[in-house]
């Protein structure tokens, strides 16, 4: 099969400094393909004519524009626009309402850390109601004196181990509270209990994003050249989890890290019960509180569309009688 295409090239005018540049027209491009004997002939060919033919300088249409009517009194000066964003942003930006909550201090003779916050102190009040509170309870969690900002909220405890190396903190730890979400079932409130555990690296050197990410683990990494025993224990922390702990500062904040942690644990697959009925798909009633009638209603029993087809023969008979 061979293509044959013919084109023809367009010169532009001169351009003078009061007109844009005009062009000559432009002939026919014509594209055709054609087959070899012995082949059917599928395609008798695609041709086209193009032509334009600008004579004059192009006269592009003006942008619309909007039109705003204002009155006389907007041209005063006590009823001028304040533009100033820069302003605007220092007064929205109040900071995250975590900070502060889980704040690790140095202490050389500090093996084991216990912290408690509640969720209202971490931004997840959303999360806390009286059905996280009972729960949370129920499992011997409770609210320290040391929380005063929300001292009826959801308690989140945090237990953490501190590892000491050359010049690292590694801290691991377990999350436990508990959040409130929607049955998958029923749609109800339900408590759904965290226990979530986590690492963080402490290095007094700054933490830089690596330029290859490593996504899994690769087997026979273990025996590379120039790499120490604690670098290897070291190498399955995120970088985000990686945090600069320079000597000189003696407390940082890890509340962000905590917050992330339960904010993880959202999910749309919670249920209440194990024996949980569920809603009905038709009028909404929550089968664990009541029976609804829409299960016993009398399926048709005819042929679809043709069930009653003998009954409107009948009709049809009887009118013409």
């Amino acid at each position: 099969m061979s293509l044959v295409c013919s084109l023809s090239c367009v010169a532009p005018l001169p351009q003078t400094k009061q007109s844009r540049p005009s062009f000559l027209k432009l002939e026919t491009c014509t594209l055709s393909l054609s087959s070899p004997a012995g082949y059917p002939n599928f395609t008798t060919g695609i041709r086209k004519h193009i032509s334009y033919l600008f004579t004059e300088p192009i006269k592009l249409p003006r942008l619309a524009k909007s039109r705003i009517l204002v009155s006389q009194e907007s041209f005063t000066e006590t009823s001028t626009i304040d533009m100033d964003w820069e302003d605007q942003e220092e007064i929205e930006d109040t900071g995250s309402p975590w900070e502060g909550s889980v704040m690790y201090r140095r202490n050389a003779s500090v093996t084991h850390v216990e912290y408690c916050t509640t969720l209202e102190r971490l931004g997840l009040g959303r999360l806390s109601t009286d059905v996280s509170k009972k729960r949370a309870s129920a499992m011997g969690l409770r609210v320290t004196k040391d929380v005063k900002d929300y001292p009826d909220g959801t308690p989140v405890q945090v237990s953490v181990d501190v590892i000491r190396k050359k010049k690292k903190l590694r801290l691991d730890g377990i999350v436990r509270t508990v959040i409130t979400l929607g049955c998958n079932r029923c749609g109800e409130s339900t408590g759904e209990s965290i226990f979530s555990n986590f690492s963080l690296l402490l290095t007094e050197e700054p933490v830089e994003e690596p330029d290859v990410i490593d996504l899994g683990f690769t087997f026979g990494n273990d025996k590379e050249e120039g790499e120490d025993d604690d670098d290897n224990d070291d190498s399955w922390i995120d970088w985000e989890d990686k945090l600069h702990f320079p000597p000189e500062v003696k407390e940082i904040d890890i509340s962000k890290h905590i917050r992330d942690l339960v904010h993880l644990e959202i999910t749309i697959t919670a249920i209440c019960d194990s024996a949980c009925k569920g809603m009905c798909l038709k009028c909404g009633a929550n089968l664990n509180k009541r029976k609804c009638d829409c299960g016993r209603e009398e399926k048709d029993k005819g042929y679809g569309p043709l069930g009653n087809l003998r009954e409107q023969m009948q009709q049809k008979e009887g009118l013409r009688n």
